[in-house]
């Protein structure tokens, strides 16, 4: 399960497409093409597969469709199009949570990560340590120090999110110890830790970054290489010396196993043209998310090396699923 997830089309659907007669496609979108999201409506995610449906929508001359199944952690969207018709017509906003992290971490996953092939990114963000704005420690070094020699509390999206993930790579950086605490989500750990409940959390930017200009968080670090375009003035852990805390937020479309080359090649090449929208790209920015042209091979390349960097967390604080 570890690999072949990412090696793309299997033998098989290579076989499948090859059959089909070259008209076969050739106009390929018939008909409207449904968007799973697993996560409900409204939120920041809801609104980035919107915004990407609108514009694929303009360049395949067929209306892409958001359909929202929230829930599990990402996993009832999964599992409804892994098991939809692989004809092109069902597509899944793919995350990091959904197949970097459940597929090592859910024992009980109802679908396998090589049920799917894999169109292309959309965005990515960093994720940001952040504490109340009246927090003793005003950078990182100084919070580093604080953390030292004691167990720390620090909230998290839930057991095996992606946040409290971050948290554990960032304590094995700084070699010092912590004790989740765990929320249905990060709402409610971001409101607990506005108000002093918990010390400490790893936010996405979208999620924070109100707060963060309203000066009720402080920021210690990003999560990427460099700084957020929305957040600049925080520096990322690399700038400050601490390059094993690095990771990002990200998405992108994928679609069920055996799906026609065909039609992946069509959906990937209007996906790269949706991104040249500037309206959208300047929404993704005042959320603090970037973009990047990948080709269907460099995204599954992508998404291996990021299924290998949580594998190697997890594996290292030996986090399984209750």
């Amino acid at each position: 399960m570890t690999h072949a997830f990412f090696n793309g089309l299997t033998a098989v659907a290579i076989a499948a497409c090859a059959l089909l007669p070259a008209s076969a496609w050739a106009k390929y979108p018939e008909k409207p093409i449904r968007l799973v999201v697993p996560f409900p409506p409204g939120g920041g995610t809801d609104v980035l597969a919107r915004l990407t449906a609108r514009n694929m929508s303009v360049v395949l001359g067929q209306e892409v469709f958001v359909d929202n199944k929230g829930g599990a952690g990402t996993i009832i969207g999964g599992d409804a199009v892994a098991k939809a018709a692989p004809d092109g017509y069902t597509l899944l906003l793919s995350t990091a949570s959904g197949f970097s992290i459940n597929p090592q971490y859910n024992k009980k996953l109802p679908y396998k990560p090589e049920d799917f092939v894999h169109i292309g990114l959309i965005s990515e963000s960093p994720i940001v340590l952040v504490a109340p704005f009246n927090a003793p420690a005003k950078n990182l070094r100084e919070l580093v120090a604080s953390l030292k020699d004691k167990e720390t509390p620090i909230a998290t999206a839930g057991k095996g999110s992606q946040s409290h993930l971050t948290a554990v790579m960032f304590f094995n950086a700084i070699n010092a110890k912590f004790r989740p605490v765990h929320y249905r989500g990060e709402a409610p750990a971001v409101v607990d830790v506005m108000a002093g409940q918990v010390p400490i959390y790893f936010a996405s930017i979208p999620g924070t970054l109100q707060h963060l200009r309203s000066e009720k968080l402080r920021g210690y670090g990003v999560t990427t290489l460099g700084r957020s375009p929305a957040a600049p003035d925080i520096a990322s852990f690399t700038e400050q010396g601490m390059p094993e805390v690095l990771a990002t937020s990200w998405f992108g479309i994928s679609a069920p196993k055996g799906t026609p080359q065909e039609a992946v090649n069509v959906l990937a090449a209007a996906l790269s043209k949706a991104l040249e929208d500037k309206a959208m790209l300047d929404r993704l920015a005042a959320d603090g998310a970037t973009t990047r042209k990948m080709s269907i091979v460099e995204f599954n390349e992508f998404m291996k090396r990021d299924y290998e960097l949580w594998g190697k967390v997890l594996r290292s604080a030996n986090i399984e699923e209750d």
